[in-house]
Order: C-alpha cells, then structure tokens, then sequence
C-alpha cells in the first residue's frame, strides 16, 4: 500500500489525525509529506498507523499518548499514560521564571531550584534550557515514582551538559527537607509547582471524557477547593523558614492556579505571603509569584 492509498482510504475520515501519525512513524514534516504519496508502505508501518488510528477514534486515547511524546516550549518530551499532558498554559510559568532571573541581573547565580510535583518534567528542564549556569543544584520530587521515572528519562534524554547537581525524589511535597533526606545548601531557592488545583466538582462538570478516562486524575484535584496540596506546601515552607533561619527574601515561589484561587490563598495566608499575579491564560488560569512577607 502506497501513501496516497492510506490517506484517502473512506474508513480513515479524520486526516489530520492520519497525517499526523504517517508524519510521525515515516520520520517527516507535514510538508514533506506530500512529496512521499508515492512510497511504498511496509506491511509493519501501515499496522503501526491503523492501530494508532484505532486508539485515538474507538478509544479516545490521547494523541500525546499514542505517539508518547508532547511539545512544550520548544523542545520535544517524553509522556506516557503515568503523567499529566502539559498544557500551553503551563508555558507561562517558562517565561516568568525566566523574567524574574534576567530582573536579578549578576545576583541570577548558585540558585537552589526546587521542582515538587515534577510529573514528566517539563517545568524545569525548560527553565534550565533557557536559563543555563544559573542553578547550582536542582532537586525534583513527586509522590508517584512512575512520574518520577519519567521524568529522569526527559532529563537523560534532552539535558547535554549538566550545569547543575540534579536529584529525583520520591516525596511528600517538601517532606525530603524534614525528614533529612536532603540539607539545603547556602543561595536563593526558587520553587515551581504545578500542584493539582482543580476543584473537584469542576473536574467532574467540565473535564472532558478522555480526559477522564486517559489522564491521573491525581494530577488534577485535590480537595474540594481544589487548594489541599498548595496549602499543605505553604504550610511547610512557614516551618522551613521559621525552623531553619532562612531569610525570606531568598525563596521565591512560583505557582499556578485559577484566578479565583489567589484570593483564597489570601484570606487564608496573605498574613504570611505575599501572592503577585504575574502572568494570566485566557483569564482563567494564573501564574502566581509567591514569597514571604
């Protein structure tokens, strides 16, 4: 069977979806593509595309999934069923961290990078990329160790030359600090974390099935607000801090969550930290700069 042959059969209606999968198990761009129509298939590449084809229709299983693999920020990462799909809304976090280093000029050094609730790692190996020689150590931690694995993959994978001391954790939040799994180290500490936020009744009302029935719904809700997880980790940077002199100036936190959730955060903290709106997604969804008052 012939490329043309497959792109036009009747049973196969959603192109997009087709040229997708033909781009990616014949190596080429889409544009490419259309110079191939007159290639030959082998027999093992067409059962690679029907079956793919299959998941996606009949199963409504994730694109990112099939082909395990998403784009973010520019760089192509390694995704399996174990993590969350990250979202473009999660790029905003990149390019706030990113501002706020470049704001700190020649102080942006010997930063302690903390990543809790790492997933497949994203977050951090595109601050890394884009800020390199700025983290003398980065710590990435999650309760799931298939997460965790993951994301060691990513960073076998996509990270070259190590400009930092790296370790994956597998920890309850910022438990890994208490428990003296890990000293923290003299510098600044920057904190990202894309906790699950999502109010439970929001996720079963608005999610969508695949969603559902594909994705950890444990990276997504936790509590009824939605805000267990980030106030369960706010909580423990208020005894890090008090129980371990460190100065508030230097740990900055970088979050994200709906906009009506910072207001929560407020009441319920706002004595303690001072929450800074810094970026806003289709005014839903907010990256929150995060440090103690």
């Amino acid at each position: 069977m012939k490329v043309w042959e497959i792109m036009w059969r009747g049973d196969l209606s959603d192109k997009f979806v087709l040229q997708k999968f033909l781009c990616a198990f014949l190596g080429c761009s889409r544009e490419s593509l259309w110079t191939q129509m007159d290639k030959e298939l082998p027999e093992e590449t067409i059962q690679k595309i029907l079956t793919a084809y299959k998941s996606y229709v009949d199963e409504q299983k994730p694109l990112e999934y099939i082909m395990e693999h998403v784009e973010f920020f520019g760089t192509k990462f390694y995704v399996n069923s174990s993590t969350l799909i990250p979202r473009p809304e999660t790029e905003y976090m990149i390019t706030a961290v990113t501002e706020y280093i470049r704001e700190q000029g020649d102080q942006a050094s010997n930063n302690l990078l903390l990543d809790i609730g790492t997933w497949c790692w994203v977050l951090w190996i595109s601050v890394l990329l884009q800020n390199p020689g700025v983290f003398s150590d980065a710590i990435f931690t999650d309760h799931f160790q298939d997460a965790l694995e993951v994301a060691q993959k990513n960073y076998h994978n996509l990270v070259k030359k190590e400009d930092a001391e790296v370790l994956f954790l597998r920890s309850d939040l910022l438990t890994f600090l208490f428990d003296g799994t890990y000293n923290l180290p003299q510098g600044n500490i920057i904190l990202v974390a894309n906790l699950p936020y999502i109010p439970e009744k929001t996720f079963d009302e608005n999610v969508s099935d695949n969603v559902k029935k594909w994705e950890p719904r444990a990276a997504f809700i936790w509590g009824e607000d939605g805000l267990d997880y980030y106030k369960k980790m706010l909580d423990q940077v208020l005894n890090l801090i008090w129980g371990y002199n460190i100065h508030a100036d230097s740990f900055i936190m970088f979050l994200e969550m709906m906009t009506r959730q910072i207001d929560i955060l407020r009441r319920l903290y706002g004595v303690h930290f001072l929450f800074e709106e810094v970026k806003t997604f289709h005014f839903n969804i907010i990256i929150v700069k995060c440090c103690a008052r």
